[in-house]
């Protein structure tokens, strides 16, 4: 399948800028997963991307072929929208094989490579069935059978399972990963849901603003993020801050998190740090309770919330430092008013320097 080159890419619609020097080369047979808040400019890249929008500057290649100013129908790619947008009056068959009909095929073997696709996703026993008497998994199905039919060299996907229900988007992620598997197909899809992109996709590009803040593996975002905005965007529930000061530099940096709390010492592994205001950056399953006059105990802390979701537990506390959310396993001892401390493990804790970048 073909690989995708953006290079110096940006949109301006009249004086907002939506999109500003996005560079980003998506391998072969890759699923990338544009990744941010709404507003952030993933689905104005992808509509970029697909040609659906006219480019301010920079270059699109696609398998090596400049498209930057081709039409949407020359470049070789397919689009599943967040609408179905199925025809009614259609049988799942004919919705599959319209733009096949549309580009002048015979209705023989037209209608043989809609069955094939149909196979792959099983809706071969459907084929004769109209969009009103399915589910919403299956329309959705037909809406990618429909791109799959034409053989893209790349498939676009715009927030494809933001109107389904809980349990069939697990379902269709699912699918849609076994899907990938079986073509081996260059994939780009767009979501502001990170547990969609950290279960389907091979890299992560995360945006805001307009910008690219971080290119990598799900887990290596999730372990190693390069700023405090990637971090609280990837992991859910999301990391905990809390404000401190940096007392002490050099091999091993102390952070003083005031208000009765120990302070805390780790080694740096991002940029150089400098004393001053920076944040302690800790994950929900990366601190412990403790008894408040345990030698582990950090920072003292009292039960506000205790969720309990069965195969894990989130308890809510309140700190002199700020709030803090903390995921235990699902018979954690834990309920509200109790006064308690948390323990952190230094190897987990990540610190944010004044401008948000990681230390």
């Amino acid at each position: 399948m073909a690989h995708v080159e953006l290079t110096d890419l940006s949109k301006t619609f009249g004086a907002f800028q939506a999109l500003q020097d996005i560079s980003l080369h998506i391998e072969k047979g890759e699923f990338c997963a544009l990744l941010g808040p709404s507003g952030c400019g993933k689905s104005t890249l992808l509509r970029l991307i697909a040609g659906l929008e006219d480019v301010t500057s920079g270059e699109i290649r696609i398998n090596g072929r400049d498209v930057t100013d081709m039409e949407p129908a020359d470049r070789k790619i397919a689009m599943v929208f967040q609408s179905y947008a199925l025809y009614p009056h259609m049988t799942v068959a004919e919705n599959i094989a319209f733009s096949l009909e549309a580009a002048g095929m015979p209705k023989a073997p037209r209608l043989a490579r809609a069955a094939e696709v149909a196979k792959t996703l099983q809706l071969d026993h459907l084929l004769n069935r109209r969009p009103a008497l399915l589910s919403g998994g299956q329309r959705q199905r037909v809406a990618i059978g429909r791109a799959l039919v034409r053989d893209p060299e790349v498939f676009l996907f715009d927030e494809p399972l933001s109107n389904l229900d809980a349990m069939l988007r697990v379902q269709m992620r699912m699918e849609l990963s076994s899907l990938h598997h079986d073509l081996a197909a260059t994939m780009i899809y767009v979501t502001h849901d990170q547990v969609e992109a950290m279960t389907m996709a091979d890299r992560i590009v995360v945006m805001d603003q307009g910008r690219i803040r971080q290119i990598g593996a799900p887990m290596a975002l999730y372990a190693h993020p390069a700023d405090r905005f990637v971090a609280a965007f990837i992991g859910s529930p999301s990391m905990n801050f809390l404000p401190g000061t940096i007392t002490g530099t050099g091999a091993q940096l102390t952070l003083d998190l005031g208000r009765a709390a120990k302070p805390f010492t780790l080694t740096p592994r991002g940029q150089s740090a400098a004393k001053g205001p920076a944040d302690l950056g800790i994950r929900p399953e990366h601190a412990t309770l403790t008894a408040p006059d345990a030698t582990d105990a950090t920072l003292p802390a009292r039960i506000r919330l205790v969720e309990r979701l069965g195969n894990q537990t989130l308890v809510h506390l309140e700190t002199a430092a700020g709030p803090f959310t903390l995921q235990g396993p699902g018979d954690l001892p834990a309920k509200p008013g109790d006064q308690t401390a948390l323990s952190f493990d230094p190897s987990r804790a990540h610190v944010f320097g004044p401008d948000g970048k990681a230390i």
